[in-house]
């Protein structure tokens, strides 16, 4: 065993494991806002496009892009299966995150309206379910 490589695999490991727990941060974060953006397309904006057509474009590629980067991750650096990002999971915890997200967004909007309502109680009631 080579005595001098072995701190330096020790921080390649740890850079590897820090880079995949950043990747897959930024996957369910952008898989989040992606599923936030259609669901409340859907149920409040009757299907209407919300981003813009650059931005969406952009959202979408950079999706792309990091997908490709974790593809190139597990295929060069994930030796073991356990050492490999799961996609599907990412997506799926993204779903419990997008449900968190919506629930937010949607409280913001509605405590914003019943303030320019005059409602500043029932607003302060919106907004304290989301400060625990």
């Amino acid at each position: 065993m080579n005595m001098m490589g072995s701190p330096r695999l020790e921080q390649m490991n740890g850079e590897a494991d820090f880079w995949k727990q950043m990747a897959g941060a930024s996957l369910t974060n952008l898989y989040a806002f992606r599923q936030a953006v259609i669901t409340i397309r859907k149920r409040y904006f009757d299907g209407v496009e919300l981003l813009f057509t650059d931005l969406d474009r952009s959202l979408a590629d950079l999706t792309k892009h990091t997908e490709d980067l974790v593809t190139a991750f597990n295929d060069q650096v994930g030796k073991e299966t356990e050492d490999k990002m799961n996609v599907e999971l990412i997506k799926q915890g993204a779903d419990k995150v997008a449900v968190e997200r919506i629930s937010y967004i949607v409280d913001m909007a509605k405590a914003e309206a019943l303030d320019a309502l005059g409602e500043n109680r029932a607003a302060v009631e919106l907004i304290e379910r989301h400060l625990n």
